[in-house]
């Protein structure tokens, strides 16, 4: 098998093919599905599930922009990807700087919008985006949103997989994908194919634009954990460019579509325990 140190591409580099430019304000999660295509709208009964109702689509200025999950024990802290808060570059044109909050800030929160739940205001709390050395590097491309208050009139505190070899059984990926505007998709046909020692994990499920932040469970006799969040995206079409990905671009040569997904740990675990206890404490407060 090939290691994920040799095949893992950053999807924010992703260059330009055929004769247009794609937007590079759009979400660095570029994925295209290769193969058949296992996303399912979330039913009735799926919703149901913990891990599919409290993913929810996150808006920057008004523009719906990726996924992310509400959890924490008083359902207002929102996890999703690092560059869905911060800039990853410098781009003069549209007025983005490396390193600044997207959108001053301007980040909203829902769970479903077709449902009609409200559009919730969100404070940016932490990245691995924060240092300068950190941006752009996919194991740190993480983010911690605050809501002012609950998300749902109930959460669950969906419990973190410790170590990523103690996932065995399949993997679910619940997001929101460009390509199906406020609908709420799953794939529930997908697994790990890789994984690095820097938190990278390569897998497989199908996605699009606006699936980074998606969460990634470990699904295992009926319970779902949370393992990863999807941030970035690579297809075949993609590995010719030796000169953005270099030699190890050459190496990619699965016929299906691959996803990189940051593991919940180091840095990263941290800061969301440490919000997960103030979110504890301000439930408290409340009761």
């Amino acid at each position: 098998m090939i290691s994920c140190t040799q095949t893992r591409m950053n999807f924010k580099y992703l260059p330009l093919s055929g004769l247009f430019i794609l937007s590079l304000s759009l979400s660095a999660s570029f994925a295209y599905v290769m193969g058949e295509d296992d996303r399912l709208e979330a039913n009735p009964s799926q919703a149901q599930m913990a891990a599919v109702r409290q993913t929810g689509i996150i808006s920057i200025q008004g523009e719906e922009f990726v996924s992310g999950l509400v959890t924490g024990a008083n359902c207002d802290v929102v996890i999703s990807a690092g560059h869905a808060a911060i800039h990853w570059q410098t781009i003069a044109r549209k007025g983005w700087r490396r390193g600044e909050l997207r959108g001053q800030g301007n980040f909203r929160f829902n769970p479903n919008p077709r449902a009609e739940l409200a559009w919730q205001a969100m404070t940016f709390v932490s990245s691995g985006y924060e240092r300068d050395d950190n941006i752009g590097k996919d194991e740190h491309d993480w983010s911690i949103f605050r809501l002012p208050e609950p998300a749902l009139a109930a959460c669950k505190n969906i419990n973190v997989v410790r170590n990523k070899s103690d996932c065995s059984g399949d993997i679910l990926m619940s997001g929101f994908h460009f390509d199906k505007p406020g609908t709420k998709m799953i794939d529930q046909s997908c697994s790990i194919k890789n994984t690095s020692g820097d938190g990278i994990i390569v897998h497989d499920c199908d996605s699009k634009d606006g699936s980074s932040g998606a969460p990634l469970f470990c699904r295992y006799q009926g319970r779902s954990t949370l393992l990863a969040i999807n941030i970035s995206g690579l297809t075949r079409k993609d590995y010719f460019d030796a000169g953005v990905y270099g030699k190890s671009g050459l190496n990619f040569n699965d016929r299906q579509h691959k996803n990189f997904a940051i593991f919940i740990g180091g840095a990263f675990h941290k800061a969301l325990l440490k919000e997960l206890k103030a979110s504890r404490d301000r439930h408290s407060l409340e009761e």
